[in-house]
């Protein structure tokens, strides 16, 4: 989805071409890789309607991106996906030459659409249930055995909730990324869904005395083999940290993707006798911001640890914690 740089000459030497081609692939880092597919497959549904209608879609005639907008929301789909389908469309535009549908929308008929979906057909956002240091526990007392799977599944649940990571940061997390202090375990994080420039950042997880999230981390690594340096190099290991293993549990190389963390959680919280409907891999996170917030813990060291951009974000997990506090009808209620 990428502009392509078209070398001016078919004859150009083979070094300037070869420069032109890692250009080409430093723009298409610009989006990340996942923003690319997901305006990849709005951009097919947008030509699908548009040839069901026998209307162009390149380039689009903004009445007909509003309609498509207006269709969309009719169909169910959320107004947030529908935003990004309407940036899609904006985007193949300047890609491919032609002013955005929005850039010829003199009228404002597309961004009126949205406002007019937005209002109409706005959703609760669904929020998951929190797993706090005693849920977690009942869910890591279901995972029996001393085996590679029972060990590795017991670390990923309690590094991600110690950690506020999000499943896709605990599924690319690498050996380089972990070391071992006295007091516990730094963790860096060298990109995120917040920090697509991969700036990095590093959290601290304690050793802890109720999860013991460094121990039950130590006691995977060792069992795997994954914190021996190697024998012939003396090199420490790298790779992933929490591997794929197979049916027979036999250790593989490649690293666990972020659906291996949303099923467990959801199969621990059943095994624990939970609801496994209200939790999802985002209930790790939820949950040590939801635990640090009933302890009363410095918002600021919240927002630092969850690398949150934004303190109010962090601040909702302080007022829900604190609703009952010095509560304006104690007195006479």
């Amino acid at each position: 989805m990428s502009r392509a740089l078209l070398p001016l000459s078919p004859n150009l030497p083979a070094d300037l071409l070869a420069e032109i081609e890692g250009a080409q692939e430093t723009l298409a880092a610009a989006k990340a890789s996942s923003t690319q597919k997901a305006y990849a497959s709005d951009w097919d549904r947008f030509c699908t309607f548009c040839e069901a209608r026998n209307v162009e879609a390149l380039p689009a005639h903004p009445d007909v991106v509003a309609l498509f907008a207006h269709v969309e929301a009719e169909a169910g789909i959320a107004p947030v996906t529908i935003g990004r389908r309407i940036a899609a469309i904006n985007h193949h535009h300047k890609e491919s030459g032609f002013a955005s549908p929005i850039a010829r929308d003199g009228a404002g008929v597309i961004a009126q659409m949205m406002a007019g979906v937005r209002r109409k057909y706005a959703r609760k956002k669904k929020q998951k249930a929190p797993a706090e240091a005693d849920v977690l526990k009942a869910m890591l007392a279901t995972i029996e055995g001393e085996g590679l799977r029972a060990l590795r599944d017991r670390a990923i649940l309690a590094v991600g909730m110690a950690g506020a990571l999000r499943r896709s940061e605990l599924a690319a997390m690498q050996l380089s990324d972990l070391q071992f202090v006295e007091a516990g375990l730094r963790i860096t994080i060298p990109k995120s869904k917040r920090d697509q420039e991969g700036h990095g950042q590093v959290i601290a997880i304690p050793d802890g005395r109720f999860i013991r999230p460094v121990a039950l981390l130590r006691d995977w690594l060792t069992a795997a083999e994954l914190d021996r340096a190697d024998p012939i190099s003396g090199k420490p290991p790298i790779g992933p940290v929490f591997r794929r293993l197979t049916r027979s549990d036999a250790l593989t190389i490649s690293a666990i993707t972020d659906k291996t963390v949303a099923r467990l959680v959801k199969a621990t919280a059943a095994a624990a006798g939970l609801d496994e409907a209200i939790y999802s891999a985002h209930s790790l996170r939820a949950g040590f911001l939801t635990q640090a917030a009933a302890d009363r813990a410095n918002l600021f060291k919240m927002k630092d640890h969850s690398r949150h951009k934004s303190l109010e974000t962090v601040a909702e997990y302080v007022r829900d914690a604190a609703m009952f506090d010095d509560h304006a009808g104690q007195d006479f209620l």
